[in-house]
């Protein structure tokens, strides 16, 4: 084997290695960023959960099944705050259905992961069978 082909060999492993290695790195880089993702969205989940949970517990619908708006501003203000993930929510028109939204800002803003979940005092059970068939 001559010299050059040495060196070529050598230089064509070179290059070989480099790219597996930059590939192997984006795939270790892609595997971190799912994994962060799946945890951020889990805590998104646990939050709509915690708020269901503490929504269907509390005496917060009047006898027309519509929402006590002080109580359910109360409820869930009560609620642990935590900076991650903000929980904002809104009445809709009717007053039947409450809007919770759930937001975890990522340190770049498209990297923001957002979920709404809408609630009714009927959906929560909160209702009496005589006004939910009035509806």
């Amino acid at each position: 084997m001559t010299l050059t082909e040495v060196v070529v060999s050598a230089l064509i492993l070179g290059i070989c290695s480099q790219v597996s290695l930059q590939g192997w790195s984006r795939t270790n880089q892609a595997a971190a960023t799912s994994a962060r993702t799946d945890q951020q969205v889990r805590l998104l989940e646990q939050r709509l959960l915690a708020s269901r949970r503490v929504l269907s517990s509390a005496p917060i619908a009047d006898q027309a099944c519509r929402w006590d708006r002080d109580a359910v501003v109360g409820v869930l203000e009560g609620l642990s705050e935590d900076s991650h993930p903000a929980t904002s929510w809104r009445f809709d028109a009717a007053g039947v259905g409450l809007w919770l939204d759930v937001e975890l800002m990522g340190s770049k803003a498209a990297q923001s992961i957002k979920r709404s979940q809408l609630f009714t005092p009927a959906g929560l059970g909160h209702c009496p069978r005589e006004a939910n068939d009035e509806l």
